[in-house]
């Protein structure tokens, strides 16, 4: 009896099948800073082990197919050649242990090599017109810990590598608590890229972490991107944001306003945040002229119904005319002025950033940390937003191609 033999090797197999979401996402992946930082000398006698290349491909592969624990992504390699060959090791032959993945997880917690990757694909990303830029949306989603949760008298005090307690309202208005972290994302709002991300503590505010987030898309970048607008929730009404972005990013601040503890509002402010006349009717907006506002009467313009007519303010048959400059009060002047459809539009693309979160959390594992440490965790966030953007090149290159 004789056994048949093949036509085609499982490698040549697998080239002739369609590509799968994975085998696409890792041929968008940038491996030309890691290779350089991680270079094996020529001279080292001995087994070289296996290439960091394929190594990432796993831990890539890891968040893309959601396999929670390096024990499963080590079993999966083991039992499954397909993956294992669409990772890069051979078909037949030996695959990393979970000694090997955690000491390569350690080293890059160490390096900066995934945020330079990251950084890289932001570029490319952008050349290919991914990235519009004018318009994003920051926020702050919960990371649970790996670490066992802790009283908050056991916590240490003032170390921002320690996971702790974090609070906040959830989508329904519900307060949720936890233990871990936050991950603090500026989005570009028309491709729901992330183009910056911190992580942190979760006891540490969101607004606290608005400006930082900021300034590392303008050092990261070289004011590569120059957003007009920074969208946020009402979590960030903070007087200093919308100073600090049109001061020093000449941009503008879209946030509903928190009163908190105000009694009443501001004198010319009603509690929506609009400017209103001495009749307590909201201005109409005249225009921007570089960053002067120019406010209508209200009455004349058949937006209200003064009992006292224009004449109250001005005997001009336009009526009152005022101007007011957005850097003299940021939080309550701004182009679209707030309570228009305009503003409420710009407010909207908020969403984006929320769909990052939970595009990440659903379909990337990122809600599944399985390591302890801030530096690690991190590691985990890279990865999940490198793979993001390999999957946003997947989705450009196949439209390109299908209009070719």
């Amino acid at each position: 009896m004789y056994r048949q033999t093949t036509l085609f090797t499982l490698d040549q197999i697998i080239e002739l099948q369609p590509l799968t979401k994975l085998q696409a996402v890792l041929t968008f992946i940038d491996y030309s800073i890691l290779l350089q930082a991680f270079q094996i000398p020529p001279h080292k006698r001995g087994p070289k082990g296996f290439t960091y290349e394929h190594l990432l491909n796993a831990l890539i592969a890891m968040q893309l197919e959601q396999i929670v624990t390096i024990k499963r992504l080590v079993k999966r390699l083991k039992t499954d050649p397909v993956f294992r060959i669409t990772c890069g090791f051979d078909a037949l032959g030996k695959t990393p242990s979970q000694a090997t993945f955690s000491r390569f997880i350690c080293r890059l917690s160490n390096t900066d090599v995934l945020v330079k990757t990251f950084q890289r694909m932001i570029r490319r990303a952008n050349t290919l017109g991914l990235i519009d830029g004018t318009y994003v949306s920051i926020d702050a989603s919960k990371l649970d810990a790996f670490e066992h949760p802790l009283p908050k008298a056991k916590i240490p005090q003032n170390n921002p590598e320690f996971p702790n307690w974090g609070a906040k309202n959830d989508t329904n208005g519900n307060m949720i608590k936890w233990f871990g972290w936050k991950m603090h994302a500026l989005v570009d709002t028309s491709s729901g890229i992330p183009l910056a991300y911190i992580i942190t503590p979760a006891n540490v505010a969101d607004m606290d972490i608005a400006i930082p987030l900021m300034e590392k898309l303008k050092k990261d970048y070289d004011q590569l991107f120059k957003p007009s607008y920074y969208i946020m929730d009402t979590g960030y009404d903070k007087p200093l944001i919308y100073q600090e972005a049109v001061t020093n990013f000449d941009a503008q601040a879209i946030i509903p306003l928190n009163w908190r503890n105000t009694k009443i509002p501001p004198e010319g402010i009603n509690w929506e945040g609009q400017m209103v006349c001495s009749m307590n009717f909201p201005y109409v907006y005249g225009g921007n002229d570089q960053g002067t506002i120019r406010l209508l009467c209200p009455h004349v313009h058949q937006k209200a119904n003064c009992p006292m007519g224009s004449h109250w303010c001005t005997d001009a048959k336009s009526g009152y005319i005022g101007k007011v400059k957005i850097k003299d009060n940021p939080r309550f002047v701004s182009s679209p002025m707030r309570g228009t459809p305009a503003w409420y539009e710009l407010y909207n693309m908020r969403t984006s950033v929320e769909r990052f979160f939970g595009d990440g959390k659903e379909h990337y594992a990122l809600n599944n940390l399985r390591v302890s440490g801030i530096k690690k965790a991190k590691v985990f966030m890279d990865l999940t937003c490198i793979a993001i953007i390999a999957s946003k090149m997947v989705k450009a290159d196949k439209t390109l191609n299908h209009a070719a």
